[in-house]
């Protein structure tokens, strides 16, 4: 899998959509998805409005009072780092693929969510395995929630979700379907074809041998 290129955008004008939580607190709201090969997470950031100063503080790194993409991105790492992720106890490497941040008036009043995506490589056959996820990230004044989106892939069925009751820590596990009946569908398809000329092209030969 070629590796993930991080890409940064700063959003200037989101309102509305922040989650509901209170002043003291830093809400941290992880989706996972699972797919064959890879594994994706999205984490929404919402500090509350008595915290979001440390927030910012950790974002402006250099206290110029604006957000710069490297510091955006900078920070995305950051809690990326926070996530001990497991596949089978073995670590995937995680990209950052995209970081959106609000301005900091919004997060100032509470309004503003910073938006983490990364993905990374998962190495699994057929059967059952399990992915573990806990979140360190500012666990002193956090808040969580994690949820397993639906798989996209039909080979991928998720068959159980457990939390703790801070929903810091999370286990899932999901059956991998194997590759090869797909692949032998293809081959029988690919057959039936390839009869199928033969059988046009011998009518052909024998229509022109008895012209």
């Amino acid at each position: 899998m070629r590796p993930l290129a991080a890409t940064v955008v700063l959003l200037l004008a989101a309102r509305g959509d922040a989650f509901a939580h209170r002043l003291d607190e830093y809400l941290q709201a992880t989706r996972v998805s699972i797919a064959r090969h890879q594994l994706t997470l999205e984490v929404d950031l919402t500090p509350g409005v008595s915290i979001a100063a440390a927030v910012v503080e950790s974002l402006d790194a250099d206290a110029d009072h604006t957000i710069a993409p490297a510091e955006a991105e900078a920070y995305g790492r950051a809690v990326l780092s926070d996530l001990l992720v497991e596949v089978d106890g073995s670590r995937p490497a995680l990209s950052l693929i995209r970081i959106e941040i609000p301005t900091i008036d919004e997060m100032r009043n509470g309004l503003g969510t910073i938006r983490v995506r990364a993905a990374g490589a998962v190495a699994a056959g057929a059967g059952r395995h399990r992915l573990s996820l806990v979140n360190n990230h500012r666990p002193d004044a956090s808040v969580y929630m994690v949820n397993a989106l639906l798989p996209e892939d039909s080979g991928v069925t998720l068959v159980s979700q457990s939390r703790d009751p801070r929903q810091r820590e999370s286990h899932f596990e999901y059956d991998l379907r194997p590759q090869w009946p797909m692949r032998l569908l293809w081959l029988g398809m690919g057959g039936a074809v390839l009869t199928g000329v033969v059988v046009v092209r011998d009518k052909e030969k024998r229509k022109t041998k008895n012209e």
